[in-house]
């Protein structure tokens, strides 16, 4: 009564001896699958990049006489630099320096001659308006205001036995309350210029325009070097 159930407990063992075996051998053929197809895929991106790098364009034929891509060319940092003109010491166009101090000069003023007369500077230089026009006149650079005015012609005699410079000859116009009037450039201006020769006369003309509210006789003073004192004219310049 026994040996059955001895019998079918050992024919359980046993199946479950072979389900175990089996279970087993079908893991073991499903990793022996997974590596093969990682073996796969592994050695077909090799083949891959292989094949990419067969299709690498070669690099472009270089000039053989260039330098080799291990060298370096080193810039030239030490080319001469050009002078700073800011700081570059430059002469004065007629000498001195900053250092120096210019004395003051104080101008003497002769009385005061009619405009129809000479004034003399009293060291051989004469000078006289030698006309007087009243005019309208233009604008022409900023700064100027049209309107009346008066052109004026300075005549200079040189009588002395040297040359005088002319480059430096200034012409005021006031009316009687001091009010200056406007020089202007519009012709017929044409002021002095150059040097004036010994014994030699020269003429300059001077344009003016004349204050909104002028009011007569006018102040017409001349001066060519602060070594001589300003002479002045005043009379009626319309």
């Amino acid at each position: 009564m026994n040996a059955v159930p001895r019998t079918r407990a050992f024919v359980a063992a046993l199946g479950a001896l072979v389900l175990l075996t089996v279970g087993a051998c079908s893991s073991t053929d499903e990793g022996q699958a997974s590596t093969s197809a990682t073996s796969s895929t592994s050695s077909g991106s090799a083949t891959g990049t292989g094949a990419l790098a067969d299709n690498v364009i070669p690099p472009a034929t270089t000039d053989p006489s260039a330098p080799a891509s291990s060298e370096r060319i080193t810039p030239n940092t030490e080319l001469p630099s050009a002078p700073d003109p800011a700081t570059t010491p430059v002469p004065a166009p007629n000498g001195g320096n900053v250092n120096e101090t210019v004395p003051e000069v104080e101008l003497t003023t002769n009385a005061a001659v009619p405009v129809s007369g000479t004034g003399d500077y009293g060291n051989g230089v004469t000078v006289r308006l030698a006309a007087l026009n009243g005019m309208t006149t233009t604008a022409e650079l900023p700064g100027e205001i049209a309107g009346p005015g008066a052109a004026l012609t300075v005549r200079i005699v040189n009588s002395t036995v040297e040359a005088i410079d002319l480059g430096n000859v200034v012409v005021d116009l006031q009316d009687a309350t001091a009010m200056p009037a406007i020089p202007m450039s519009t012709s017929p201006a044409a002021p002095f210029t150059g040097s004036l020769a010994a014994g030699a006369t020269a003429e300059g003309v001077y344009v003016f325009t004349l204050p909104a509210s002028y009011t007569g006789p006018a102040t017409v003073s001349v001066t060519y070097t602060v070594d001589a004192p300003v002479v002045v004219f005043t009379g009626d310049i319309s």
